[in-house]
């Protein structure tokens, strides 16, 4: 005996739908920004740390502060690539689920 594989409802997508993942990527994009915005907060509190302060070994200070402003913009670039492919990979299924959808109609 073979089960049957239950088969989902199809149903078209709705606008609200194809506007949530639309939010989703602008909210992917403005969270890489805010990565980038702090990557540079962190390498120019570095840099005026160290000449503003003229301590003897701030050249160790601004080292720290540009070696975690490019951790942050690292770990922000994988974030965003990761967020982006689910994304790329959702639309995909999307744009399968309504070639689906217009063969059986």
């Amino acid at each position: 005996m073979t089960a049957d594989k239950p088969t989902p409802t199809r149903t078209k997508l709705s606008l609200t739908d194809e506007l949530a993942v639309e939010r989703t990527r602008l909210a992917n994009e403005r969270t890489l920004l805010a990565y980038i915005r702090s990557s540079l907060y962190f390498s120019i509190a570095g840099l005026t740390l160290n000449s503003f302060f003229q301590l003897e070994l701030g050249w160790l200070l601004e080292l720290a502060f540009w070696l975690v402003a490019i951790g942050i913009l690292i770990s922000g670039i994988i974030r965003y690539r990761r967020v982006a492919k689910k994304l790329n990979i959702s639309a995909f299924a999307q744009k399968r689920w309504h070639l689906l959808m217009e063969e059986e109609v």
